[in-house]
């Protein structure tokens, strides 16, 4: 009885230390990535990416009227690539940077509370403005992360402050 008791606890205690352990890599793969994504660096995403990948953002969809939701490799990482295509030298921001302030993991899934911060191109907007025009959004990103690979990728921003700075910069009513 005492043997089968400890072998028990013995069990229990790896199950949980593997936990803890698989936790910890899925973390470190999460703030990694967040780093590319922080850099716009769409080809070293697409190296964490499961090939069956799915994101979306539904507050992107409710501020910008249209889908933000991709499945598979190849077009998330098209959609990404093609945000500022032809709006900056090598379709990148000259300031783009996610300020990482809370990030905790449970079992495959990584939240990262974070700010976006970002230099927008003049062009979206109706009135042209020789401006720079920066952003500062408070976002969350929940990464599901199986086998090592990022299976989910789902942001939520908050697109009301994104609206709101962009108006005070602009003055667009």
């Amino acid at each position: 009885m005492k043997k089968t008791l400890i072998l028990t606890l013995l069990l229990i205690l790896s199950t949980l230390s593997f936990g803890q352990t698989n936790e910890s890599q899925n973390e470190k793969l999460a703030l990694a990535y967040m780093q590319a994504y922080g850099k716009w660096d769409f080809d070293t995403m697409k190296t964490f990416y499961a090939d069956a990948v799915h994101f979306e953002d539904p507050t992107a969809k409710a501020a910008f009227q249209q889908d933000f939701v991709f499945d598979g490799k190849e077009k998330v990482y098209q959609f990404f690539k093609t945000v500022f295509k032809d709006k900056f030298k090598n379709d990148k921001p000259p300031y783009v940077n996610f300020v990482i302030e809370k990030v905790f993991t449970s079992g495959n899934h990584t939240i990262i509370n974070s700010t976006f911060e970002c230099v927008l191109p003049n062009a979206w907007f109706q009135e042209k403005t020789n401006e720079t025009i920066l952003v500062a959004i408070p976002f969350v990103t929940i990464l599901t992360i199986e086998k090592g690979k990022i299976t989910k990728h789902i942001d939520y921003g908050n697109y009301t402050k994104y609206f709101e700075q962009i108006k005070a910069q602009v003055g667009n009513e």
